[in-house]
C-alpha cells in the first residue's frame, strides 16, 4: 500500500469515525435524557401524591383505621391516579392492601416496607423505596413511602406504579435520517479535500523522484532546485548536500584508484620482467663455468643458450611494449604452437638438472610468447618450492592428449600448498610465499583462459604440487 493510499484512507477513516461517533453519542444522550426525565417525573408525581395525602389527612384528624382509610380514599384514590396517570395503592403498615386504583388487586407486588403502629423508622431509607420491575417485557417503576398522621406517627404505606417513557425509536430514526444527507455531503467533501491534499503532497515528491532518476550525480545540472521552504524543501536541500559529498567522495576514490592501478601495473611488470631475468642469470653463470672448465660441448651450450636467451629477450621486449601502450595491451595471437619448442625456451634456461621434460610432441592453440611466460612462472615456482623443501629431484613436465585438449603437467617435490589456501592461489595479490606480489598465478590463469584453456592445481602439503594446464589441440 503506497503512501498516497495510506494517507487517503486514513483521512476517510478519521472522518467516518467522527461521523459515526456523533450518531452514537446522540443516541446514548437521548437514552440518558429519557432516564433522567423518568426519574424526575417520578419524583414530581410522588411529591404531588404526598401533598394530596397530607391534605386529605389534615381534614380527618386523629387515628384512622383500615376501614376508615378505605372509606376516605375510595373515591379520592382513583381521582389522584387519573390526574397523575399512574396506579396508586395504599397498604397497612404490615403490608396488607387497603385500596388501589387498579382494576384488580396487585398481589404480586407487596411493599418492601414493614412497620408496626408502635414502630418509628430508624433511617430515612425505611421511609421511601423505589423499585424497578419487569412485567411481561415492559419496565415498571414503583415507589413506596410511609405516610404519617398529624402526630408524626406512621399511618400507612403508599405506592405509586409508573410506566416510564421509552425512547422514541422513530424519533431517533428520523434524527439519523436527517443527518444522513449532511453526513453524505461531509463525506464526499472529505474525499475531495483528501484527494487535492494528497496531490499537493505527492506531486512534489514524484517530481523529486523523477529528477533524481534522470540526473547524473557527477553532472553540474544534478542539483535539484525547489522553491518552497517546507519539509520537502528541507529534503531537497539535504539531498543536494549529500550529492556534493558524493561527488567529492567519487573524485577522491577515482584519484586513489588511478594511483592504485599504476602501482599494480608497475608491480605486475616488475614481476613479469623478473621471471626471465632469473633463468638468464643462471644460464650465463652456467655458460661461464663451462668456458672456464673448457667444456668440450661449450659451442653447443652457447648455441642453446643463445636461442633461449633471444626468446626471453623478445618476451621482455613485448612486456615493455605492453606497458608502454597501457590501455591498449596487445591482444593474444592464437596460433598453432609447438609445445616442445615453447617449453624448451623456458625450461632450457634452468638446465636439465633442474627441469626434466618428456612426451611434449604436441601442437596447441595459444599465443607463443604468452605461453612462454606461463611456463616461466610455473617452472620458477616449482623450482623455488623444491629448493625450499631441500629436494634434489628435478621439476618434471609431461603432456598427454585428452579428447580435443592437451594437458601439460608441471610437477615438483616441494613443500606443497595448504588445502585451505589451494582454492585461492589464482586470486590476484594472494600468495603463499613470504615474498612476491601474488600476481604470477593470476597472470597464468588469465593467459590460459584467453586461449580457451584452463589451469588447475593439486597439492599435498609436504609432498609437492602439480599444476595442470589444458590447451586446445591444434
Amino acid at each position: 500500500m503506497g503512501l498516497r493510499l495510506r494517507i487517503f484512507l486514513g483521512m476517510l477513516l478519521v472522518v467516518f469515525l467522527a461521523l459515526a461517533s456523533t450518531a452514537v453519542v446522540a443516541y446514548y444522550h437521548a437514552q440518558r435524557t429519557d432516564v433522567a426525565y423518568n426519574e424526575q417525573r417520578l419524583q414530581r408525581k410522588e411529591a404531588a401524591l404526598s401533598r394530596s395525602l397530607d391534605y386529605v389527612l389534615a381534614r380527618h384528624p386523629g387515628t384512622l383505621s383500615k376501614d376508615s382509610i378505605s372509606a376516605v380514599f375510595s373515591d379520592r384514590i382513583c381521582e389522584l391516579a387519573d390526574v397523575h396517570s399512574l396506579v396508586f395503592s395504599l397498604y397497612t403498615l404490615e403490608g396488607s392492601l387497603i385500596t388501589t386504583s387498579a382494576e384488580f388487586t396487585d398481589t404480586e407486588s407487596q411493599p418492601p416496607i414493614r412497620l408496626s403502629p408502635e414502630t418509628t423508622p430508624s433511617t430515612s431509607g425505611e421511609l421511601k423505596i423505589v423499585t424497578t420491575e419487569n412485567k411481561n417485557g415492559a419496565e415498571v417503576n414503583r415507589v413506596y413511602w410511609v405516610v404519617f398522621n398529624s402526630s408524626d406517627e406512621p399511618l400507612m404505606i403508599a405506592s405509586a406504579k409508573y410506566n416510564p417513557r421509552k425512547i422514541d425509536e422513530n424519533a431517533i430514526g428520523a434524527f439519523l435520517n436527517r443527518l444522513t444527507p449532511v453526513y453524505t455531503v461531509l463525506f464526499l467533501g472529505t474525499i475531495l479535500i483528501a484527494y487535492f491534499t494528497l496531490i499537493s503532497i505527492t506531486r512534489p515528491l514524484l517530481n523529486l523522484k523523477r529528477e533524481m532518476a534522470e540526473s547524473d550525480p557527477l553532472a553540474d545540472t544534478a542539483m535539484i532546485d525547489y522553491r518552497w521552504h517546507d519539509e520537502i524543501g528541507a529534503l531537497v536541500e539535504e539531498y543536494n548536500v549529500l550529492l556534493n559529498k558524493l561527488r567529492s567522495s567519487l573524485e577522491e576514490r577515482a584519484k586513489y584508484e588511478r594511483a592504485g592501478a599504476w602501482k599494480e601495473m608497475a608491480q605486475q611488470v616488475a614481476h613479469e620482467i623478473k621471471n626471465p631475468l632469473t633463468p638468464l642469470r643462471l644460464g650465463i653463470q652456467q655458460l661461464e663455468r663451462a668456458w672456464n672448465d673448457k667444456a668440450p660441448d661449450f659451442p653447443d651450450r652457447l648455441e642453446r643458450f643463445s636461442q633461449t636467451a633471444i626468446s626471453q629477450i623478445d618476451i621482455l621486449s613485448q612486456i615493455s611494449q605492453d606497458f608502454a601502450q597501457l590501455a591498449d595491451i596487445r591482444k593474444p595471437k592464437l596460433i598453432s604452437v609447438s609445445l616442445d619448442e615453447v617449453v624448451g625456451n623456458s625450461a632450457g634456461l634452468f638446465g636439465s638438472e633442474k627441469v626434466m621434460t618428456d612426451d611434449l610432441g604436441y601442437q596447441v592453440i595459444a599465443d607463443s610468447s604468452s605461453l612462454v611466460r606461463v611456463f616461466n612462472n610455473l617452472i620458477s615456482n616449482a623450482i623455488e618450492a623444491s629448493d625450499e623443501a631441500g629436494s634434489d629431484q628435478p621439476v618434471r613436465i609431461t603432456a598427454r592428449e585428452l579428447g580435443d585438449m592437451i594437458e601439460i603437467a608441471i610437477s615438483d617435490k616441494g613443500i606443497g600448498i595448504e588445502q585451505a589456501k589451494l582454492d585461492r592461489i589464482f586470486e590476484p595479490r594472494f600468495t603463499t610465499k613470504n615474498h612476491g606480489l601474488g600476481l604470477g598465478l593470476a597472470m597464468v590463469k588469465s593467459i590460459v583462459e584467453q586461449a580457451s584453456g584452463k589451469v588447475v592445481a593439486k597439492s599435498i602439503e609436504g609432498e609437492g604440487s602439480t599444476f595442470y594446464v589444458s590447451l586446445p589441440k591444434a
